[in-house]
C-alpha cells in the first residue's frame, strides 16, 4: 500500500509541475507577447501601405555628354530590315526608336551615331572616364541624368546588347563605330541616376 501511494504522489507531483509549468508559460507569453492594438485607437496607420512610383518618360531629342563637350540633337532611327542597315543622321544622334524611350522605370534607351568628330568621334577616339556624366533633353521638358558605368567594345554582329531594351533598371547606351577601319560598335553603358 505504501508503495501504491508514493505512485500516486508521484504522478501527482509530476502534473503538478506540467501545470505549473504551462501557466507559467502561458503568464509570461502574456507579458512579453505581440502588441495589440485597442478599438479606440486609429487602425489605419497600421495598415500596409502599396507605395507607386510615378513614371516620368518622354521622346529624347538631344544628348549632352560634357567630358566630351558633345551636345547633339537626336533624330530617331530604325533598322531596315530589308537593307540590312540602320537609319543614321550624317550630323545627330539618333535614338533606336525600338528601344525604351528615357524614362525613371525600365528599359534600356538606345542613341547610336557615327564615329565622327561632329557626332560621336570624340567619345570613340577618348572615352569619358566612368563616373562621367550624360544627360538626354526630351520633348515634354524632361532632363535624365546618367553616369557611366562600362564601355565595352563589341563586333558589328553582337546584337545581343540591344535584344531585350524592355526589362532591367533604366539606363542609357551610347554606341559609336571606333577601330581603324569601323570594326568595332563600341558600347557606352550609362546608368540612370535622376530625372528633373
Amino acid at each position: 500500500m505504501l508503495r501504491k501511494l508514493s505512485y500516486i504522489a508521484s504522478v501527482i507531483a509530476i502534473y503538478m509541475i506540467t501545470i505549473g509549468t504551462i501557466g507559467g508559460l502561458l503568464y509570461s507569453s502574456q507579458l512579453h507577447g505581440e502588441p495589440t492594438i485597442s478599438a479606440s485607437q486609429d487602425q489605419s496607420k497600421y495598415q500596409p501601405v502599396t507605395l507607386s512610383v510615378h513614371t516620368v518618360s518622354g521622346n529624347p531629342t538631344r544628348i549632352v555628354i560634357p567630358d566630351r563637350t558633345i551636345d547633339l540633337p537626336i533624330d530617331g532611327g530604325a533598322y531596315d530590315q530589308r537593307t540590312k542597315k540602320w537609319t543614321v543622321s550624317p550630323l545627330h544622334a539618333n535614338f533606336a526608336i525600338t528601344s525604351a524611350a528615357p524614362n525613371n522605370r525600365s528599359g534600356t534607351t538606345f542613341v547610336y551615331g557615327h564615329g565622327i568628330d561632329q557626332v560621336f568621334g570624340k567619345i570613340g577616339d577618348s572615352p569619358p572616364s566612368v563616373g562621367s556624366s550624360a544627360v538626354v533633353y526630351t520633348d515634354n521638358g524632361h532632363v535624365f541624368h546618367y553616369e557611366l558605368a562600362l564601355v565595352q567594345n563589341l563586333k558589328p554582329s553582337d546584337t545581343w546588347i540591344i535584344k531585350n531594351t524592355a526589362g532591367g533598371r533604366p539606363r542609357l547606351i551610347v554606341q559609336t563605330c571606333t577601330g581603324i577601319f569601323s570594326e568595332w560598335r563600341t558600347m557606352f553603358v550609362y546608368q540612370f541616376k535622376e530625372v528633373v
